[in-house]
């Protein structure tokens, strides 16, 4: 979620909280001066602090209400996720803001109430009120997602929203002792915070520095290999040894901008009014003026997908064609298919070249480019995942025997219900590379199995 699309979401559901302490307001001096004072003679006073530290509780209350509940529809299948940090774990294997994000926003949300929830009463500063309070408040929102369908039921946001309090609930409290006992008692209440700040810095750090990125076909849990029963149709190697690790051809958003407005160029498409929307690791580009073009850009390895929205006027069809035409047209583009590529056809006017790791000395090409050609003679979808990497060094590999002793213990990707795995069969596995979070391509043993009777590819991380 981009900054923009956050701030967004707190504006609106700022003014409905602002909106909302207008009309309690509204009521409040209704029914204190109106009621309590004229009718019915009352003396006692209302405290200014509790009246606007209360005031601002009620405000984040609905805040937090809208973001959690309004924010969303009942799309959700009301599942529950009990594996403590799982999110970490996700958030690491991927390692994208839009992961990280939804980890550290769901102790920020909760600080606010750890700071305000003490200022309402003095009774409220002991820290079993306020944690308690803040533990019965985010189980209510969880558990109310789970009823509803508006959310699931995840144990890493109950430990990350009362980690926010906690941390909210030393820096009022500090603040408090700091002003009453000065600093040395009060430095105490403010090592959550510390803590949690190191430890981020810590990770985010650590991972700057390591050579190579993550893989996201790490699993977040183990599946229940406990009653699997385990096939395996060819001996497994078990000799480790030495491959290549390649680099895929990176890009800074200016590179990007430039590879797309030359594209268009030799589209005869007019990029002046382009928009663009940047995330962290894509681009979508967006030209409105006349017929639509669109195209999303992968930074990390190049990889793009563009298509020219006139396919939806009228009289406009997909046609076939022969594979010398559609060769010249992306040529004209700029775009090169190797002449040993494997050419299909998988539907009318709808083409693939496949390229499997192709070598040429420190060179390797591998994926696939599909493309549509329509019956005004032009090509006007394409989605190029064919990608020259270049060799960085040779790396050693675990061996085959060592990749399935992984499978053994469960640490493989499978999604099921319950994690329980009943049956492998193994028919057969090889070498193969996957794109990691730093654009590193790394090689990662796939295992072509059929698990609990659905076919399925198994990856084992070979470094």
């Amino acid at each position: 979620m981009r900054i923009q699309e956050i701030m967004g979401i707190l504006r609106e559901y700022f003014l409905l909280a602002l909106l909302a302490l207008i009309v309690l307001g509204i009521i409040i001096f209704i029914g204190y001066f109106i009621v309590y004072r004229k009718l019915f003679k009352g003396k006692k006073g209302i405290p200014i602090n509790k009246l606007f530290f209360g005031g601002l509780f009620i405000g984040y209350i609905i805040m937090v209400i809208g973001v959690t509940f309004l924010n969303r529809g009942p799309s959700f299948q009301g599942g529950m996720n009990l594996s403590l940090f799982s999110t970490y774990k996700e958030a690491w294997h991927n390692f994208s803001i839009r992961h990280w994000q939804f980890v550290i926003l769901n102790i920020i949300m909760f600080v606010p109430f750890g700071i305000l929830f003490p200022l309402l009463h003095s009774r409220f500063q002991r820290a079993i009120w306020a944690i308690g309070a803040a533990l019965l408040f985010t189980i209510s929102i969880e558990s109310i997602q789970l009823v509803t369908a508006y959310g699931n039921f995840v144990l890493d946001d109950l430990f990350n929203n009362l980690l926010g309090a906690i941390i909210g609930y030393g820096i009022i409290i500090g603040l408090i002792t700091l002003k009453s006992k000065g600093i040395i008692h009060s430095v105490k209440y403010f090592t959550p915070l510390f803590l949690v700040v190191i430890s981020f810095v810590s990770i985010f750090t650590y991972y700057h520095f390591k050579e190579f990125g993550n893989l996201s076909i790490v699993p977040l849990y183990k599946a229940n290999m406990s009653e699997a029963k385990i096939t395996v149709d060819k001996d497994l190697n078990d000799n480790g040894t030495e491959v290549s690790i390649y680099k895929a051809p990176s890009y800074t958003k200016t590179a990007a901008d430039e590879f797309v407005v030359d594209f268009f160029e030799k589209k005869n498409v007019d990029s002046s009014n382009m928009d663009v929307i940047y995330y962290q690791h894509e681009g979508v580009y967006w030209i409105r003026e006349g017929s639509s073009h669109n195209i999303w850009f992968n930074f990390l390895d190049g990889s793009y997908s563009y298509s020219d929205f006139s396919y939806f006027d009228e009289d406009i069809e997909l046609k076939d064609v022969d594979e010398e035409i559609l060769l010249e047209n992306l040529i004209q583009l700029g775009i090169h298919i190797p002449q040993d590529a494997s050419f299909q056809k998988n539907d009318t006017g709808s083409y693939e070249w496949i390229v499997d790791k192709k070598l040429i000395e420190n060179q390797l090409i591998d994926g696939n480019l599909g493309v549509s050609y329509y019956n005004d003679d032009t090509v006007k979808v394409i989605d190029n995942q064919l990608i020259t990497y270049e060799k960085v060094r040779d790396v050693q590999i675990k061996s085959e025997q060592e990749a399935y002793k992984e499978i053994l213990e469960g640490n493989f990707q499978h999604y099921s219900e319950n994690k329980m795995i009943e049956s492998i069969h193994i028919h057969r596995v090889e070498l193969t590379y996957r794109l990691d979070s730093k654009g590193y391509y790394q090689p990662v043993y796939a295992f072509y199995s059929t698990v609990n009777g659905i076919e399925h590819i198994i990856l084992i991380p070979a470094m």
